[in-house]
C-alpha cells in the first residue's frame, strides 16, 4: 500500500509539471500522448487507453499502445455503462478483464472521457481510497487542461477570424473572398465539411465546394436561413449560416459535421461572426464590381454611341452593334428585325439560325409581344411560352423613333438564366442609342438609291451608270454596253394611251432586270431608250445575253413590243476599241441607229470601226 502510495505522490507531482509545461497545448494528441505516457512511468502500467464520447459512442482519442493498424472500433454507451455499473467514476477489472481499471471523467455537460488501463500488477491491490485519489488527480487535471484547451483554441479561431477580416477589408474580389472563407473554416476546423451556396452568381470555382442556390430544390433549413437571416441547424448533424450584409443576404454557409451535438456555443457564435463578415465583405465586394461594370457600361455606351453617329452604312451599323452585344453578353443568337407597313423583316446581319425555323419561332413571338405591348421582353426561361424551344434564355427590346416601332433585336442563349437584369438594362441602352442611329442609315440609304434609281421603272438612273461605267474601264479588263430602244413606241402611246405605255416601260424594265440578273447593270437612258452595262463579260457572252433580251421582249410584253438592240465592248489591251466611255456608248449608239433603220427587233454588235447587220 505504501508503495502505492508513493506512485501515486510522484504521479501527482509530475502531473503539476505536465500541467505547467505543456498547458500550451490543452487538450490536444501530443498534451494526452504525454499524460498517458506518465500513467506507465509512475504506476508502472502496461498500457492506457483513452476514449472521448460527445453523447455517441466513445471513441479511442490517444493511447499508449504503438500500432501502425487501424484504430479500434468505438466502444458502445451501454458497453462503457456495463463496465463501471453503479460506480460512477472507476472500476476495476471491467470488459471482461480485458482491461484491469476504467476511470470516467466528464469536462462539461457534452464531453466525457473514459480512461481504461491495462495492467493487472499495478492495479490489482490498489484500494478504494487510492482510486478515489488517482481518480480527483487526474479528472483535476482534464478539466484544467480541457479549460486550457479550449481558451488557447477559442483564441487561435479568433486569430484567424482577425486575420481573415483583415483579408476581407482588405479585397474587393468575390472570387478572392469565398476561397478564403473556405480556407478559414478547413483550417479552424479541419474534420467537418463545408458549402457555400451563392445566389444571383455565375462564377467558375473549379473544385471548390462553391455553388449556385437552387431555390427549387434547397434544403429547408438552407432557405430558412436565406429567408430570415438567422443560422439554423438540422436533424443530420448540419449548420447553415447565411452570408449576411447591410443590404440583403448573398448565399448561405453550410457546414456539416459528424454530430450535431458537436455544434457547441463558441462553434456556432464563431461560425456566425465569420458568416456576417464574409457577408459584410461579399456585399462590399460585390457593390464595387457593381460600379465598376456601371462606368464600364457607361463607357460602352458612350463609345457605342459616338461609333454609331459615324457609320454610315445600315449594314456597317448592325455589324457594329451585333459585335458590341456579343462581347458583352456572350450570346449564343442575336437577330435583328426591321418593321415597315405591318411587314417584317430580318436582316441578313441576324445570327444564321433566325432564317431557319426554330428561328423564326423566336422572331414570330417577339414580334407578337413587341407589336401589342410595345415593351421589352426578358425571359430566363421560355419553356412555357415557345414550344421545344433549343434556345431557353431570352432578351428582346424594341427599336423606336417618334413612337414609332421601327423594328427589334432579341438576344438568345441556350441554357436557362443566362443574362442578367444588368445585362438586360444594357441592352435596352445599347438599342435605344441605335435606333436614331438605324433610322438614319435607313433614310440615307433609301435617299441614296433614290438618287440613283428611275422612279418609273426602278432601273438605275443614266449618271450611275455613267459613274459604273467610268470605275470599270478604270479597273476592270473588259467589258460590254447594250443600248436598247423600244420599237414603235410612239404607236403604243397613241394606240393605248401613256398609261399603258408606261406599263411596258415597266414591263420591259422588269424583264431587263430578271434577264441579266447579277451579269449587270440596267439603266433607263432616256424616254423610251434603256441600257444595260456588261462588266468583265467576253463579246460572245454578251451577245447571247442581248439576244435573249430581244427574243423574251417580243414573247413576253403585253401589249406586245420589240426591241432594237446596239452593242458594243472594250479590252483594255485592245488598241483599236474604245478608250472611253464616251466612245464605248457612242459606238453603241452607232450599232443601235443600224438596227432601228434595218428592220429593227434585233441586234447589231460594234466590231472594230464596222457595222455588221445580225
Amino acid at each position: 500500500m505504501i508503495n502505492l502510495t508513493d506512485k501515486l505522490h510522484a504521479y501527482k507531482s509530475k502531473l503539476f509539471d505536465l500541467i505547467h509545461d505543456d498547458m500550451s497545448i490543452g487538450l490536444q494528441s501530443e498534451h494526452l500522448h504525454n499524460w498517458l505516457e506518465l500513467l506507465k512511468e509512475c504506476l508502472g502500467i502496461e498500457e492506457a487507453f483513452l476514449y472521448r464520447s460527445r453523447k455517441e459512442d466513445f471513441r479511442l482519442l490517444q493511447s499508449t499502445e504503438e500500432r501502425e493498424a487501424p484504430a479500434p472500433p468505438p466502444l458502445s454507451r451501454s458497453c462503457i455503462a456495463s463496465c463501471f455499473r453503479d460506480a460512477s467514476h472507476f472500476v476495476r477489472n471491467c470488459r471482461d478483464s480485458v482491461f484491469h481499471a476504467g476511470f470516467r471523467f466528464q469536462t462539461d455537460d457534452e464531453e466525457s472521457y473514459v480512461l481504461l488501463i491495462q495492467g493487472r500488477d499495478a492495479m490489482e491491490t490498489a484500494e478504494a481510497d487510492w482510486l478515489s485519489s488517482f481518480w480527483k488527480a487526474s479528472d483535476q487535471f482534464m478539466k484544467h487542461a480541457w479549460k486550457i484547451g479550449n481558451v488557447f483554441e477559442e483564441e487561435r479561431r479568433y486569430r484567424e477570424l482577425f486575420k481573415v477580416t483583415e483579408v476581407f477589408h482588405s479585397n474587393r474580389d468575390v472570387q478572392a473572398l469565398l476561397v478564403q472563407i473556405i480556407e478559414t473554416l478547413r483550417e479552424v476546423f479541419p474534420q467537418d465539411t463545408f458549402q457555400i451556396l451563392l445566389s444571383n452568381d455565375r462564377y467558375d470555382f473549379g473544385s471548390l465546394p462553391i455553388k449556385s442556390f437552387d431555390f427549387e430544390k434547397a434544403n429547408p433549413f438552407a432557405m430558412q436561413a436565406f429567408v430570415n437571416g438567422d443560422i439554423e441547424l438540422d436533424e443530420g448533424s448540419m449548420l447553415y449560416a447565411p452570408l449576411r450584409g447591410k443590404q440583403g443576404i448573398y448565399g448561405v454557409l453550410e457546414v456539416g459535421t459528424a454530430s450535431h451535438m458537436l455544434f457547441t456555443e463558441q462553434k456556432i457564435e464563431f461560425i456566425k461572426l465569420l458568416a456576417y463578415t464574409a457577408g459584410s465583405a461579399l456585399e462590399n465586394a460585390k457593390l464595387y464590381e457593381q460600379s465598376k461594370r456601371l462606368i464600364s457600361d457607361l463607357q460602352l455606351i458612350n463609345e457605342t454611341s459616338h461609333q454609331l453617329n459615324l457609320e454610315s452604312r445600315l449594314s456597317d451599323t448592325l455589324l457594329f452593334l451585333k459585335k458590341q452585344i456579343q462581347r458583352s453578353f456572350l450570346p449564343s443568337a442575336i437577330g435583328f428585325v426591321l418593321i415597315e407597313k405591318d411587314e417584317s423583316a430580318t436582316l441578313e446581319q441576324s445570327s444564321s439560325v433566325f432564317f431557319t425555323d426554330e428561328g423564326q419561332k423566336y422572331i414570330s413571338y417577339v414580334n407578337e409581344r413587341i407589336t401589342k405591348d410595345r415593351d421589352s421582353i426578358f425571359l430566363g426561361d421560355v419553356s412555357d411560352r415557345i414550344a421545344a424551344p433549343d434556345f431557353l434564355s431570352l432578351m428582346a427590346v424594341p427599336m423606336t423613333q417618334n413612337e414609332a416601332l421601327i423594328g427589334f433585336c432579341v438576344v438568345l442563349h441556350t441554357e436557362a438564366y443566362m443574362f442578367s437584369f444588368d445585362m438586360y438594362k444594357l441592352l435596352q441602352s445599347f438599342i435605344h442609342h441605335s435606333a436614331l442611329a438605324i433610322t438614319n442609315a435607313t433614310l440615307r440609304e433609301e435617299l441614296e438609291h433614290l438618287v440613283i434609281t428611275d422612279h418609273m421603272t426602278k432601273l438605275y438612273a443614266r449618271h450611275y451608270l455613267d459613274d459604273k461605267m467610268e470605275t470599270a474601264m478604270k479597273e476592270d479588263r473588259l467589258g460590254t454596253v447594250l443600248l436598247i430602244d423600244i420599237d414603235d413606241f410612239k404607236s403604243v402611246n397613241d394606240s393605248y394611251g401613256h398609261q399603258i405605255g408606261d406599263e411596258v416601260l415597266i414591263q420591259v424594265a422588269g424583264l431587263l432586270k430578271d434577264i441579266i440578273g447579277e451579269n449587270g447593270f440596267a439603266a433607263r437612258w432616256g424616254g423610251e431608250e434603256m441600257a444595260v452595262y456588261l462588266p468583265r463579260l467576253e463579246r460572245k457572252e454578251a451577245l447571247v445575253i442581248a439576244e435573249t433580251i430581244v427574243e423574251e421582249i417580243a414573247c413576253k410584253t403585253e401589249p406586245r413590243v420589240t426591241l432594237s438592240c446596239g452593242l458594243s465592248s472594250w479590252g483594255k489591251y485592245e488598241s483599236t476599241g474604245p478608250q472611253s466611255v464616251k466612245e464605248l456608248v457612242k459606238k453603241a449608239d452607232e450599232a443601235l441607229y443600224i438596227a432601228k433603220n434595218h428592220g429593227k427587233n434585233q441586234v447589231v454588235e460594234d466590231l472594230d470601226t464596222r457595222l455588221l447587220i445580225k
